[in-house]
């Protein structure tokens, strides 16, 4: 049996998350406070965990280029600049994760431009998606709740499963498919 993809961890885990705190939709619109906190709780666990998703795709992409370039020192083709070749990649994605701090498309760029991919590579849309969904996170996890606009939690819901899960679910295809 294959393992799961890190897309299904992801998914399992924001469903998880989902049932635990998105309360059941009201057709009227009507929650209570203590429902709006636990679309915040959720809005800030799913970034966290959106946020690690992205980084972990980095470090495997990392982890299959080690391993590809150990092959090719294995058969004979060792040499120095391989060698700096694999300690600059080595370097150079780990700085990148550890730097990393969300999800908006700056961060998302940033991690990948090391593998060679650029914005052309994405959906502009989700991009801009990621924008949005990173600013109001950073609202949610820096003020009062009578600070910031409540989440309501069907928007929440279709914000994160039909605009962010599938384009992350390409984004690790992707990631897979360069090195």
């Amino acid at each position: 049996m294959s393992s799961p993809t890190r897309f299904a961890e992801l998914r399992e885990r924001v469903d998880d998350l989902h049932f635990r705190f998105v309360p059941p939709l009201d057709p009227t619109g009507t929650y209570t406070d203590s429902d709006y906190d636990c679309m915040s709780a959720f809005r800030l666990l799913v970034h966290a965990e959106i946020e690690r998703f992205i980084e972990l795709l980095i470090e495997d992409a990392l982890s299959r280029f080690l391993v590809n370039i150990g092959s090719w020192k294995t058969a004979g083709c060792s040499s120095q600049l391989v060698d700096a070749l694999v300690s600059y990649m080595d370097k150079e994605l780990r700085k990148e994760v550890r730097a990393n701090n969300g999800v908006k498309s700056k961060n998302i760029l940033g991690l990948l431009k090391p593998l060679g991919l650029n914005g052309t590579h994405l959906d502009n849309f989700w991009l801009q998606t990621m924008d949005t969904f990173g600013e109001v996170r950073g609202g949610h996890a820096h003020n009062s709740r009578r600070a910031v606009q409540p989440i309501d939690p069907k928007t929440e819901q279709d914000l994160i499963y039909v605009q962010i899960l599938p384009e992350l679910e390409r984004l690790e295809i992707l990631v897979a498919t360069v090195l």
